[in-house]
């Protein structure tokens, strides 16, 4: 049992901190502490306000009620002001300067540094004595150009050559690679002790990795702290977020349509997609029967959300795509959805100060495919509550589901998904997976891109691996096949 001389003093405190968004509540008076050079991380299902109490902290929402502490100073203002005290800040969605390298964005986080810390700096310091998450990225391309995994990377960097005293992370693990999550894991954990940490998060794996103390939050409050292992055991929060942490069974493979009137038969020879100057993908060739769900495997940079663009007319290509016979190689994206192609994009591109209902009924104003209507909220009940309030201040798993519905409002025949269950709670990405698995079960066929297995096995009948833009193998979804590939993956 430590004595009280043992337990370090508090770096960052949340002291009964009330929010109310669009006049919702959404923290009820919210306590958190967190300790000097610990990894503190807050975990909680989507919609218990783990994002809303990071942006109270670093002031990018008001205050209805209690206070903020940074050490045993008050802590108020805007967010710059924040920062100067000694507060950094990693976003859930990284903000970046697309046009700008890689380098020139290391530059400005430099420059911000030197007024944090005493004395001058050489100008090719370029992580500023941190741990470099750096690694292998092109230093000298447009951001523009990058993965969403890289990235995370990149803005982290730039948060911690900034030298703040207590960083906060929100969900810094999503998009990255399995490689990637337990690099960034050790350079937290190399960190820890000279600096505070508060994360968001809700890898698991990455949590346990990471985490001194964990505190679960339910309903705008927090209702636990501890240890991982004692909040992992805990009934409520195995209940309210964890959920049954059993594998998701696969289901039956399709290998042809079935017959019938059923449609979405995907035909793609030598698909060449262009992101910004460069060619990201490369000759690609696919095929895919109505009915049938493609897996798309590969690390961040591979060309996953670029293939996916591709197919749906967002970027320009060249190559050849047919939808039932029908040729669309040269028909611009608007077109492309009323012959039935649908893209939920990474990032949850919706309208965010435009409430769900609005969300949604733009969807419906938009071109129709020749895919048969489904009820969107018999696929995700819990719009039903959501529909007046605006998508911004919704939790990503809630964000996730409206993304998802208006694809479906669009009565595509062939739905594509880039990374569906990113940023997403344990007891959500059931949910997800679950209505994923009924669309496919009904006959619409999908395009998954995921650089995670565990999602693509149980929900796919046949899978393409990308490497730098390039097929690197393709077959039936079987546990061998994937063994192969996964260490490049």
């Amino acid at each position: 049992m430590p004595t009280l001389d043992a337990i370090p003093p508090t770096a960052l405190a949340a002291d009964g901190v009330r929010v109310v968004l669009g006049g919702t509540e959404i923290l009820g008076g919210a306590d958190l502490e967190v300790r000097r050079g610990e990894v503190h991380v807050l975990i909680g299902p989507n919609g218990a306000g783990k994002t809303t109490l990071a942006n109270a902290i670093t002031g990018h929402v008001p205050l209805a009620g209690g206070g903020i502490r940074l050490g045993d100073r008050p802590l108020g203002g805007a967010p710059a002001r924040r920062a100067r005290a000694g507060l950094g800040r990693k976003f859930q969605v990284p903000r970046v300067f697309p046009r700008l390298t890689v380098d020139q964005h290391l530059a400005v986080a430099a420059r911000r540094g030197t007024s944090r810390r005493s004395g001058a700096r050489p100008a090719d310091d370029a992580t500023g004595g941190s741990p470099s998450l750096i690694g292998d990225l092109p230093r000298d391309r447009p951001v523009e150009t990058l993965s969403h995994g890289q990235r995370q990377r990149l803005e982290l960097q730039m948060v911690l050559d900034q030298q703040p005293e207590v960083v906060v992370l929100d969900e810094p693990a999503a998009g990255m690679t399995r490689r990637e999550r337990d690099e960034l894991a050790a350079a937290i954990r190399e960190l820890a002790g000279a600096r505070t940490f508060l994360v968001v998060e809700h890898d698991m794996d990455f949590v346990a990795a990471v985490a001194d103390r964990v505190s679960f939050m339910r309903d705008g409050i927090v209702r636990r702290t501890g240890s991982f292992d004692e909040l992992a055991a805990d009934p409520e929060v195995r209940a309210a977020y964890l959920g049954t942490g059993a594998a998701i069974a696969p289901r039956a493979r399709r290998t042809g349509s079935g017959g019938g009137e059923r449609r979405g038969a995907l035909a793609v020879r030598g698909l060449t997609v262009r992101h910004g100057h460069v060619e990201a993908v490369r000759d690609i060739e696919l095929d895919l029967a109505p009915g049938e769900a493609l897996g798309v495997l590969g690390r961040n940079g591979a060309g996953k959300t670029t293939l996916l663009e591709g197919l749906a007319g967002s970027l320009p290509a060249r190559g050849t795509l047919e939808l039932d016979g029908e040729d669309l190689s040269d028909r611009p994206a608007w077109d492309r959805a009323a012959a039935g192609i649908a893209l939920v994009a990474q990032g949850r591109r919706l309208f965010r100060d435009l409430t769900v209902a609005d969300n949604l009924l733009l969807a419906q104003t938009g071109p129709a495919g020749p895919g048969r209507t489904f009820d969107v909220h018999d696929l995700f009940p819990a719009l039903a509550g959501l529909l007046e309030r605006p998508a911004g201040v919704l939790s990503g798993g809630e964000q996730q589901q409206v993304a998802i519905a208006p694809a479906r409002l669009r009565r595509p025949v062939l739905l594509l998904l880039d990374e569906p269950t990113e940023g997403i709670s344990p007891i959500v990405t059931e949910q997800i997976v679950a209505v994923l698995r009924r669309l496919a079960d009904d006959g619409l066929s999908l395009v998954l891109a995921d650089q995670h297995r565990a999602l693509v096995e149980p929900l796919c009948d046949r899978f393409v691996a990308l490497r730098a833009g390039e097929a690197a193998g393709a077959g039936p979804i079987t546990p061998a096949a994937l063994d192969a590939y996964d260490e490049r993956l």
